[in-house]
């Protein structure tokens, strides 16, 4: 057999197969038949863009709230001990049991809905939504546990993200890529996880909810987020919560907001230029000499070689110029999957 013959033939049996989805539960599935198409229908998806994420800025809702920010006053820590508490992101307990602070009910359920918070990871402090400070909303350790267990559906991660320049919990890839958005937003300077948990009152529609996210702007109205996938935000379960947990976070001077998703690609981007590291003071220097050789749109390539003529060696050339796209020195489209061929300019708008 040729060789240009046995090589395809070889790629071609190692590609993986197709997920079809199962339309209708199988007779042997018996009582979980539902649930198998569904899990079938998931898998089918995972990989997939979804059209509704299509050149649609996910940044959109940030700045609708916060305002576009400023790029250059935007923190971006380097990775240190400076704020670190092991309390943030607890991991070390078993995995089996209570995942959130116990909250003291006889306190909690009184007679209006009530919001309890940690300030050191240990014990719940519970108020009146009235008597809330929102200043403590920088203060505020995780409500609950990150442990993972077998039969988890989300898998909880701690990423670590430049704005706050330590880990912060997740219980889900999906919460982390909105953590990893509100990283990159040039007006949010705070991030934190399950920030508190609200208690309703007994016989009322809701008994507790712990919102995922956090968001916080300089002196601006903080912004609370429920992350969720759009298949879980029209779930009729959790779309007849959503109206009494709007109500509370807005009966606490914040703003409220579920938050779905944003397009495959863009993800991907950003997952790409989050990693890159360059030390500061290299950063302070060769980013200046970028944006001087960035006089029109190029090729990120192109960039890159005239970094390393200029004496910066093409392969850290590359990381600061993902490093730039990041800080939002520089910007390309997000749309499409990054490479050297990418077109760089400046945000600036000089030449």
């Amino acid at each position: 057999m040729p060789l240009e013959q046995a090589v395809g033939r070889i790629n071609r049996t190692r590609r993986p197969p197709l997920v079809e989805p199962i339309k209708s539960p199988p007779e042997w599935a018996d009582k979980r038949g539902e649930s198998l198409v569904r899990l079938t229908r998931e898998q089918a998806a995972v990989g997939i863009d979804d059209p509704q994420f299509r050149g649609k800025d996910p940044l959109t809702v940030l700045t609708g709230w916060f305002g576009p920010g400023d790029s250059l006053t935007k923190p971006a820590l380097e990775p240190s001990m400076d704020g670190y508490d092991p309390m943030r992101v607890r991991v070390f307990r078993p995995s089996h049991g209570q995942r959130r602070l116990r909250i003291d009910q006889g306190v909690a359920q009184g007679s209006s809905v009530t919001i309890s918070y940690t300030l050191d990871g240990v014990r719940a402090l519970t108020k009146d939504l009235g008597g809330f400070d929102h200043s403590l909303l920088r203060r505020v350790l995780p409500m609950r546990d990150f442990a993972r267990r077998l039969q988890q559906k989300n898998k909880p991660v701690a990423p670590w993200l430049h704005t706050v320049g330590h880990h912060v919990g997740a219980e889900s890839h999906h919460e982390r890529t909105l953590m990893m958005l509100a990283d990159y937003h040039s007006a949010i300077d705070h991030i934190s996880g399950q920030p508190f948990t609200l208690v309703w009152p007994k016989h009322s529609e809701l008994d507790s909810h712990t919102p995922d996210v956090c968001l916080l702007s300089g002196e601006a109205i903080p912004l609370i987020v429920d992350v969720r996938t759009p298949e879980g935000a029209v779930d009729p379960e959790w779309a007849a919560k959503v109206p009494a947990i709007r109500r509370a976070v807005e009966s606490l001077g914040m703003g409220y907001v579920v938050w779905t998703g944003m397009s495959r690609p863009y993800r991907r981007n950003l997952e790409n230029f989050t990693e890159a590291r360059v030390p500061p003071e290299s950063y302070e220097y060769w980013s200046l000499v970028a944006l001087a050789l960035c006089a029109h749109r190029m090729t990120a390539g192109d960039l890159a070689d005239g970094l390393d003529a200029s004496g910066y060696r093409r392969a850290q050339a590359l990381m600061l110029i993902r490093r730039m796209l990041w800080r939002r020195a520089l910007r390309t489209d997000m749309f499409t999957p990054y490479s050297t061929s990418s077109i760089v300019e400046r945000t600036d708008g000089q030449e």
